[in-house]
């Protein structure tokens, strides 16, 4: 998997959209942060403790939440603490890649590579992304623009093959921002594990032939 390991100075992505420092595996701690250089106030990084008060408080907000079953028992200091834990938790192969998102220093919601694993069928690696924002952050662009980090940063720099992203009929702002905005065709699924019932499977050459990939 090609990750890239330096950590100093900020490397600029091919589409020039956003800068990252990306070392999962450095001796002195994992080290990530991308910033976008057209909405500068916005980042994405590793959670640290000091975010478990706004992602307590993220969580437990059902107007964050409803839509998405993989945030079930995310609702006391215990659980935010063994999921901070789990996410600056990073071995070989890499198995995902959670952020927090941060808009003007605020942790104001969460993102990134929740799984990855190689498909049994062909080997091909994929990552599954999501992005999930605090109510009051959305509608403003942010969502779009931390959700193509994700995307561009898994393909380029972790080598991902294929990057999916899955939502419930009910959650209409997730169908717009992927059918509408980033205009990639859905298909019908039945997960039995998040009750998802829409799956877009971006490939590698889709994203890079696509205009939101610069």
């Amino acid at each position: 998997m090609a990750t890239n390991t330096e950590s100093s100075p900020e490397r600029r992505s091919n589409g020039e959209f956003y800068t990252h420092v990306t070392d999962f595996h450095n001796k002195d701690g994992p080290s990530f942060h991308a910033s976008s250089t057209r909405i500068p106030q916005l980042a994405l990084r590793l959670p640290v403790a000091n975010d478990a008060a706004a992602l307590l408080r993220i969580f437990t907000d059902r107007r964050n939440v409803q839509y998405d079953k993989s945030c079930d028992g995310l609702d006391t200091s215990e659980a935010i603490d063994a999921l901070i834990n789990q996410w600056r938790t990073f071995g070989e192969p890499l198995e995902r890649a959670n952020v927090v998102v941060v808009i003007n220093g605020e942790t104001v919601g969460t993102g990134g590579l929740g799984w990855i694993g190689k498909r049994k069928s062909d080997g091909k690696m994929i990552g599954d992304a999501g992005i999930l924002l605090d109510s009051e952050f959305r509608g403003k662009g942010f969502a779009y623009e931390a959700l193509r980090i994700v995307i561009d940063h898994g393909f380029r720099v972790l080598g991902m093959d294929e990057i999916h992203i899955a939502c419930v009929d009910a959650n209409t702002a997730m169908k717009g921002l992927m059918s509408s905005k980033l205009r990639f065709e859905a298909v019908p699924i039945q997960d039995k594990q998040f009750g998802n019932e829409w799956i877009w499977r971006i490939t590698r050459d889709q994203w890079y032939q696509s205009p939101h990939s610069i």
